[in-house]
């Protein structure tokens, strides 16, 4: 076995969360253009709707693991946080891997829980990317995912890095455009039902095919959100846990996956499919389950191709077989696998997979009903076991989770 194959090690991993690690609350604030807020007041409400939901008080946090900004230029983005907050965490890290962030993250608290450097740990992520950035600003960060020597001179973007990948993905499998298209619909008839979803008006594959052509064989409907925002959870033990008032979600799988950095670099869409699956495999491999066992999937959604290349990494479906998988229903809520039940990233708000999470949290806590906010009810009946992941760049670095209501077994 490869020494990318062997790591983690699944027993150390197992032994990591056979002690309990939990996600004890969660937060998210309204998502769209919200001109009034900034980015760090942004994650300060996240926050303190994460501390209120676990019924705890910021002075018993003493972890905190941040994301990164795309507004706010600091080297020291978790300390910058707590001096905004005014507290002082014994533990404290940055995160930044593209869109892998959010799980990795929840690793990074599991680690300094299991290591005993914090037992409360923060993460939050939150920006006013929409309203806090312009265009011109937008483009120059997304040069940060193309080689600056031999693809950026070219004309390579990040939309047109996943478009290549894409068009190769569906030529290889006779993947038609309908399959990319259902993927949005799905989302769309889920981000109807989510409170602060900023589409929540229902799309068809129909509507999708005809929205704008951004870049082949993406539709301006096929592509992710840009908002302000922020989300929150809470990471800690078991045993803490049970002096707050919400009900545990267990941290019961852990993986990463790596096939290229630069797009020009990647071997081929069996090379990306491997290397994006192999977090979600080793994950359910660390918490004991196969994909069989999966009641709610959320799975990144950079674009409608992203999770049709996730869903067969991890074994869902068979290669090239998602597009008629999501074509057949199979990912609505009542379907075999309901996937990205808050509309994900296309349709409720991007903020790498910090929404993910929060979303596998509710529908694993049995909370995912939104009819007394103005949404409806996403709950997946009886949900025990979900996974959710994050990929950076384009498919390049992935990191999974498996949640479990239930304490690990495995």
């Amino acid at each position: 076995m490869s020494v990318r194959e062997a790591t983690p090690n699944v027993a150390e991993a197992r032994r990591m969360l056979k002690k309990g690690i939990v996600i004890a609350g969660v937060g998210e604030t309204e998502q769209g253009v919200l001109k009034d807020r900034g980015s760090f007041q942004l994650l300060a409400e996240a926050t303190k709707l994460t501390l209120d939901d676990a019924g705890i008080t910021l002075a018993e946090v003493d972890g905190v693991v941040t994301a990164f900004s795309f507004v706010e230029h600091t080297l020291m983005h978790a300390t910058t946080l707590c001096d905004y907050l005014g507290f002082h965490p014994g533990y404290f890290a940055s995160v930044a891997v593209g869109g892998a962030t959010a799980p990795l993250m929840a690793v990074q608290a599991a680690l300094a829980i299991d290591a005993g450097l914090a037992e409360v740990v923060l993460c939050v992520r939150g920006d006013n990317t929409r309203s806090g950035i312009s265009s011109s600003g937008m483009i120059a960060q997304a040069r940060e995912m193309t080689q600056g020597e031999f693809e950026w001179p070219y004309g390579v973007t990040t939309i047109g890095g996943y478009g290549l990948l894409a068009q190769r993905y569906m030529y290889e499998y006779n993947v038609p455009q309908e399959a990319l298209a259902a993927v949005v619909a799905t989302q769309s008839e889920h981000g109807a039902l989510k409170w602060n979803a900023m589409l929540r008006e229902p799309v068809t594959i129909e509507d999708v095919l005809n929205s704008r052509m951004i870049a082949t064989p993406f539709h301006v409907l096929d592509c992710s959100l840009v908002n302000d925002g922020a989300a929150a959870f809470l990471v800690t033990t078991a045993d803490r846990a049970k002096g707050m008032q919400t009900k545990p979600v267990y941290i019961a799988g852990i993986g990463e996956g790596y096939s290229h950095q630069y797009i020009s670099q990647a071997k081929s869409v069996d090379s990306v499919r491997d290397g994006l699956g192999r977090a979600g495999r080793r994950a359910m491999e660390v918490a004991g389950i196969t994909p069989q066992d999966l009641d709610v999937a959320e799975i990144y959604d950079s674009f409608s191709f992203t999770p049709l290349i996730a869903l067969e990494g991890f074994g869902v479906c068979g290669k090239g077989e998602a597009g008629n998988w999501v074509l057949e229903g199979n990912a609505k809520l009542g379907g075999k696998l309901p996937m990205n039940t808050h509309g994900g990233l296309i349709r409720q708000a991007h903020l790498g997979a910090m929404h993910h999470i929060v979303e596998a949290a509710l529908q694993l806590r049995g909370e995912a009903d939104d009819s007394s906010r103005g949404g409806g009810n996403h709950q997946v009946p009886n949900a025990k076991w979900a996974i959710t992941n994050g990929s950076g760049g384009i498919l390049a670095a992935t990191s999974a989770l498996v949640l479990s209501s239930e304490p690990p077994s495995a």
